[in-house]
Formats: structure tokens, C-alpha cells, sequence
């Protein structure tokens, strides 16, 4: 038994023992788990040096898997062949989805400041930013287990038996565990990284390599494959059904690995403004260009949505956002949301009816219909009095009584997909770049600003009076002066509003930027997170840290990671002014 079976077959044992916890009876704080982590320590690698032009296959040796394998590891790969679709579409529809609740809505949803928590029984666990082992090793146990797996299956399949006829499944594979990475390495800061990217045997005790060398290797993952996808090469192409982000679709693919760069290059804009420039207009000057219409856009479908919407008709597997916000009644609107949508524009925001119910019981909400006396209520972080009803707070606006349909008056079905990465997020993209001079944005930060808007709207399927009202209503235009800092700030409010509900990207911007300018959390019991701050990453499993010497013991939740240069908040919610230009 190799070292990955041994240790999933542990941590199974592992789970079992320590028992499952059903969703909608809400969690608690398991013990630690003592299994032993899947690496061994390796030797850091030197770090590449800066590329030419032209790159030659030898600058990307840093991220290039071994030239050759035994003969028997040849034969196991032929007689995994055929498993190179199914490993495909389990990577790109469990993703992120996994364990959804446990892994981010109860962390990087409320933390990015979507939502807040409405369950008494999570009220000294992550929501107060206290850690909680199981929740946080799902999250790093799913990643470097079952996604990395799945990567390398397809990755060895296409790079050892025919890497002509597999060329593109090659480095679509990359680009999404390139996606992966950088979603594993800012919640967590230093992470191990280049054995799994270059298809190396799982170690026991894995080497944690500083942020800015991940970063490092998922920009040349990312460059390569800019380089290499090719909508030509027609040798083998994903069934629809086995790539649930873009139905096999290699143009999209192309354009979403140049969005994902110009995303990642603006992530370490303050921290490394040379790198972020290279890496941003590399992404803008590309003859594929960034994501081009809606249809770009990056998402999951859940498998309980109907074939004819790309689900599989599952009697489970539903939208879990929605079922975290009104099935489970575990999570509602945020204080800061709710400020948002009322007091941007002279009129409500127009996403919000859609997308929220006001406050009302839950036997009125089971008919699809709200109380219109109320407004729509948002509670702040931390808050401890919380009853798990729908009575005081607003919930997710969900079609219950047809759930597997779709429905533009309530937004969030359980058929409804994820996203993870939309085109109004684009647009914003590119105005920050505009704003920060960067050749080829297209266009200017205020039509761009304006373009996000309104592809937020058109996302919601909003009609354009509503959006230009909107618009025509918002509070402030700082574009009508040269503060770049209030510019930014109105830039990564409005993004932030248009990738709810993506708690990875809206947290990690947040720590980034220190936009928008959430309210403190009304209460945080961490011992390591100072009073009047936010947290800035989720803690280690401990099972790693007890059984992985190469893994970092002081760590703390109240610690930056290398992208997040300042901090400007301080108790009760006072605010320096950011610097976002240096």
C-alpha cells in the first residue's frame, strides 16, 4: 500500500471513529486527528530565474514532471487510461464544492463578510475565529488527498502515454490545480507545493515553501499553459459532462487561464508591484485574451440540477449555499451587506430582492413569499444571539417548492451553480490594471468600473433600467478626481458585491486591498487574533503540525500572509486609510 492509500485508509479510520456530523444539526469541534500527513522533506528548490521573451521548455523544469517512469509505472498508468475523464470531472466538480459547509461557508464566507452565522452551535468555533480542527483539516485533507490525486491521474495519463493526442487535457489539469493552489495557499499562507505539481511519489513529511514561491509556481504553470492550450489540437477533447467548468471548451480554457492571471498578478500588487506588472500585462497582451462575455464565465453546476442545466439530476448534491442560508438556516445576510445594498446608490440594489428574503417565518418563506413590511435585515459578525430561524435575519432567497428549477425572482436555487469566477470579476479586473497604468486594460477605470456593474447585473438577469438607475444613483463617483485610493475602493466594493457569494476571492481581496470596509466582528474568541483586527488566514491542521516537523508551529490566525502588506483596522471599528500604490 503506498503512502497516500495508507494515509486515506487513516483517515477514514479516523473519521469514523471520531463520528460524522449531520449538516442540519449543525457541527462541533471534533478532536485532533492524529494521522499522519502524506509527505516526506524535501530539499527546497532554488527558485527559477527571471524568464526571457521567449521561454524555452527549460525554464519551466521547476514545474516539469520526470522525463521518465519505470516500465511498471508505465503499465498502471495504461491501465488507468481510460479513468482520465472521470478523474477530470471529479477535479472540476468537487473543487471547491467538497465539504462545502465545513470548508469555507463557515470560514471564508463569513470572513470575506457575506454572511453571518445563525447557528448557537458555532458560536465557539470558526465564526468567533476560533479554530476548529475537523472543519480546517477537510479543506487542506480534500486538496492534498483526493484533488491532487485526481490532478496527477490526468496529468501522468497525458504527459507519459501519448502527449500529442493529450495536449490540451495536459495542461487544462494544470490550470485548474494551478486555480486550486491559489485558493489553498491564501487561506493558509506557506504551503507545501512542488512535489504535487510535478507528479513526484507522496511523501511523508512535506517541506512548506514560502507564499511567494507558490505564487512563483503557479505563475509558471500558468504561463506555460498560455503558451501550449491550442483549440486546434483536436486528438482527445473532454466530454461535456467530464469538464464541469467549460464543457471541454479549450478557447475558454485559454481565456480563463489569462483571467485567473491578471486575478492573481493584482493579489500581490502591493507586496511585489514589478512581478504583478509582468504577470498583469503578460495576461492583457495575450492574443487569446481575458474572459469575453458571460458565457466565460467559471462555474460548477450541481449535480441535483437537471441534465438539460449541465447537473446529473442527483436527488442530492444541491446549490450548498443555498442550503447552508435556507435549508439549514445556519447562515444569514451580513450587517455589511446589508449596509451595501441600501446605502451605495439612492435606491436599494437591485440584486439584493432577488437574492435575499426579509425576515419572516419559515412556513411563509416555504411558500416563496416574504413579509413586505419588513426591510431586509443583516446581522453583524460575531453575533452571539442568534436562534436559527429565519424570524430576525435574512436568508438566501430560495425557490423551495421547485427546486430543480431555475428562478429570476429567487435567485438562489438549489439548482442554481457556483461561481468561481465570473465576468463582471473580469471587468473589475481590468480597471484595477487601468488604474495601476498597466498596458492594454481596455479601457479606462471608470468605464471599466462601470462595465463590472453592469455585467454584475446582467449575471442577475436585471433589467437595464434597474442597473442604469443604479448606477445613475450611486453616492459617490471618485473618478471625477485623481484620489486613486477612493477610485480603488469604489472598484473593489462594487467587485466585492459582484462575486458574492465566492467567500475565497471577497476574503482574500479584503486582506489584500482592505476593502470594502467591514464592520469588526462583534465578538472574537481567538487568543491569537488581537482584539480590533480581522483574521488573516486559517490555522494548520493540527495533525500536520503534531506529526509534520517540517510544518510551522507558531502560526497564528492573526497572521498576515506574504500578499497582505498592512493592516489599517483597529477596535472599535476605526480605519487608517489604506495604501494600495507603492
Amino acid at each position: 500500500m503506498n503512502q497516500i492509500s495508507k494515509y486515506i485508509t487513516s483517515s477514514l479510520v479516523a473519521s469514523l471513529l471520531l463520528g460524522l456530523i449531520s449538516c442540519t444539526d449543525g457541527f462541533r469541534e471534533l478532536n485532533t486527528d492524529p494521522t499522519t500527513p502524506p509527505y516526506i522533506h524535501k530539499p527546497e528548490e532554488p527558485k527559477p530565474q527571471p524568464e526571457p521573451e521567449e521561454p524555452s521548455e527549460g525554464d519551466y523544469q521547476s514545474i516539469a514532471l520526470a522525463k521518465q517512469i519505470s516500465e511498471e509505472a508505465m503499465q498502471a498508468l495504461k491501465e488507468s487510461e481510460g479513468t482520465i475523464g472521470a478523474s477530470f470531472r471529479s477535479l472540476t466538480y468537487q473543487g471547491l464544492v467538497d465539504d462545502y459547509q465545513r470548508t469555507t461557508n463557515l470560514t471564508h464566507d463569513i470572513y470575506a463578510g457575506y454572511f453571518a452565522h445563525n447557528n448557537p452551535n458555532f458560536s465557539a468555533n470558526s465564526p468567533v475565529y476560533v479554530y476548529t480542527a475537523d472543519w480546517s483539516d477537510r479543506r487542506w485533507n480534500h486538496f492534498y488527498q483526493e484533488r491532487t490525486s485526481e490532478y496527477q491521474t490526468v496529468a501522468k495519463v497525458a504527459y507519459y502515454i501519448d502527449k500529442e493526442k493529450y495536449h490540451n487535457a495536459f495542461y487544462m489539469a494544470r490550470v485548474y490545480y494551478a486555480f486550486l493552489l491559489s485558493t489553498m495557499t491564501d487561506t493558509y499562507g506557506d504551503i507545501p507545493v512542488t512535489p504535487m505539481i510535478k507528479c513526484q511519489p507522496a511523501p511523508t513529511h512535506a517541506t512548506y515553501q514560502p507564499q511567494s514561491e507558490v505564487y512563483d509556481k503557479i505563475f509558471l504553470l500558468l504561463e506555460e499553459a498560455s503558451k501550449q492550450l491550442d483549440p486546434a489540437r483536436t486528438g482527445f477533447v473532454f466530454d461535456k459532462r467530464d469538464d464541469r467548468c467549460f464543457e471541454g471548451d479549450v478557447a475558454k480554457w485559454q481565456r480563463f487561464t489569462n483571467t485567473l492571471r491578471l486575478r492573481l498578478a493584482l493579489r500581490i500588487s502591493n507586496v511585489d508591484p514589478v512581478r504583478a506588472k509582468k504577470e498583469g500585462e503578460a495576461a492583457l497582451a495575450h492574443p487569446a485574451g481575458l474572459m469575453k462575455s458571460q458565457e466565460d464565465r467559471m462555474r460548477t453546476v450541481p449535480k441535483y440540477a437537471p441534465v438539460e442545466l449541465g447537473g446529473d439530476d442527483d436527488s442530492g448534491s444541491e446549490n450548498e449555499v443555498a442550503n447552508c442560508s435556507y435549508r439549514y438556516l445556519d447562515a444569514v445576510m451580513s450587517k455589511d451587506l446589508e449596509l451595501a445594498y441600501y446605502n451605495l446608490s439612492a435606491d436599494i440594489d437591485p440584486r439584493c430582492p432577488i437574492s435575499w428574503f426579509r425576515p419572516t417565518p419559515k412556513r411563509f418563506l416555504d411558500q416563496g413569499v416574504d413579509n413586505p413590511n419588513m426591510k431586509f435585515t443583516g446581522s453583524e459578525i460575531g453575533n452571539m444571539n442568534v436562534d436559527r430561524t429565519p424570524d430576525k435575519y435574512s436568508v438566501l432567497r430560495v425557490m423551495h417548492k421547485e427546486g430543480k428549477k431555475l428562478s429570476d425572482t429567487h435567485w438562489f436555487s438549489y439548482s442554481r451553480e457556483f461561481i468561481w469566477f465570473g465576468y463582471a470579476e473580469c471587468k473589475f479586473l481590468q480597471a484595477e490594471a487601468a488604474l495601476r497604468g498597466w498596458a492594454n486594460a481596455g479601457g479606462s477605470a471608470e468605464q471599466l468600473y462601470l462595465e463590472g456593474i453592469r455585467e454584475s447585473m446582467r449575471y442577475y438577469h436585471l433589467p437595464e433600467d434597474k442597473t442604469e438607475a443604479y448606477i445613475a444613483g450611486l453616492k459617490n463617483n471618485p473618478f471625477d478626481g485623481g484620489d486613486r485610493e477612493a477610485q480603488l475602493e469604489a472598484i473593489i466594493t462594487q467587485k466585492w458585491l459582484a462575486v458574492f457569494p465566492n467567500g475565497n476571492e471577497a476574503w482574500a481581496e479584503y486582506r489584500r486591498t482592505d476593502y470594502p470596509r467591514l464592520r469588526n466582528p462583534l465578538n472574537n474568541l481567538s487568543a491569537d487574533v488581537p482584539v480590533g483586527k480581522f483574521i488573516k488566514r486559517v490555522s494548520y491542521p493540527i495533525s500536520d503540525i503534531v506529526n509534520n516537523e517540517n510544518a510551522p508551529k507558531d502560526a497564528k490566525q492573526g497572521d498576515r500572509v506574504w500578499w497582505d502588506v498592512a493592516d489599517t483596522n483597529g477596535a472599535p471599528n476605526e480605519r487608517a486609510i489604506p495604501n494600495n500604490f507603492r
